[in-house]
């Protein structure tokens, strides 16, 4: 009978989405702005490629590379390249894992909204909570990632504005998070596919 249930449960999870955006962002280590380029893909398993580069440094030179699966990941700067610590791999698969969360609270939110919800929980790496309008649009999410050497439950706030869609994915067009109340990246995606 578990295994009967555990079928029809998997039929009526939303499928994964490959995602892949590029666009520019920020982010704010102490005292400073840095802008960057960014390019990333996951795949539906949510193995992903990210790369990243200074803007005014350039791609051909200042290009960060970074390879995450479900068992490790690694980073490359400058063509050379290391294994990455578990510490960072937690938190960059739960940073990572958001995007696959959002697509699961895209779908949800317009039941959640005709039940009079505001705010639900979406399971994942770490669990993120999904603020909704009373249209079902989603406004903003919060969850706490591993963070350093000692996995320390680090909170985040999202907040969206605006939204790609594409093969039945989302994906904010703008999105700023905060890190412990202070500012920590800002995203504008240029472009999106969800296939």
């Amino acid at each position: 009978m578990s295994l009967l249930l555990a079928v029809a449960a998997n039929a009526l999870a939303p499928p994964q989405h490959r995602l892949s955006w590029e666009g520019t962002a920020e982010v704010y280590p102490p005292g400073k702005v840095i802008k960057i380029a960014v390019r990333t893909h996951i795949d539906a398993h949510g193995d992903v490629i990210g790369e990243s580069w200074p803007v005014d440094v350039g791609e051909a030179k200042g290009m960060h590379r970074m390879t995450l699966n479900r068992s490790g990941g690694t980073t490359s700067v400058a063509g050379k390249q290391d294994s990455m610590s578990s510490s960072m791999w937690a938190e960059e698969r739960a940073q990572y894992g958001f995007y696959q969360q959002l697509q699961i609270a895209s779908a949800k939110a317009p039941v959640m909204a005709q039940r009079g919800v505001k705010a639900f929980n979406v399971p994942g790496p770490v669990t993120t909570r999904f603020r909704i309008n009373r249209k079902g649009t989603l406004l903003g999410a919060s969850n706490s990632v591993p963070v350093g050497e000692h996995g320390y439950l680090t909170p985040q706030v999202f907040r969206f504005d605006g939204f790609w869609r594409s093969h039945g994915a989302i994906f904010p067009r703008h999105m700023e998070m905060l890190r412990s109340g202070q500012r920590y990246f800002t995203l504008d995606v240029t472009r999106f596919d969800g296939r």
